[in-house]
């Protein structure tokens, strides 16, 4: 599954939200009312991000990290222990 459709009320009025998974990506795309937030996995702390687009409400943004954790379990980051950053070679 790559997309999720729901609808939340928000103060009274039916907001439709559209959570797109992009394909070979740790990337999400929230659409509500044609306007398009991105939001990515971190690298460092595993958890939702904001990462472009249009701001939504906190409230928003609570729902949408639900739904990721619940929809899409298996997507992480990329996790890098160990990395090496060449400090440990001379200059020889």
């Amino acid at each position: 599954m790559r997309n999720i459709a729901c609808t939340f009320n928000i103060d009274g009025v039916p907001t439709r939200l559209n959570l797109r998974k992009l394909p070979r990506q740790r990337r999400f795309q929230a659409i509500i009312d044609r306007s398009i937030t991105e939001y990515i996995i971190s690298d460092e702390t595993n958890q939702l991000e904001y990462y472009e687009g249009p701001e939504l409400a906190p409230f928003l943004f609570e729902k949408i990290s639900a739904l990721v954790k619940q929809y899409f379990p298996n997507v992480r980051a990329i996790v890098k222990i160990g990395e090496d950053n060449y400090e440990d070679y001379d200059d020889y």
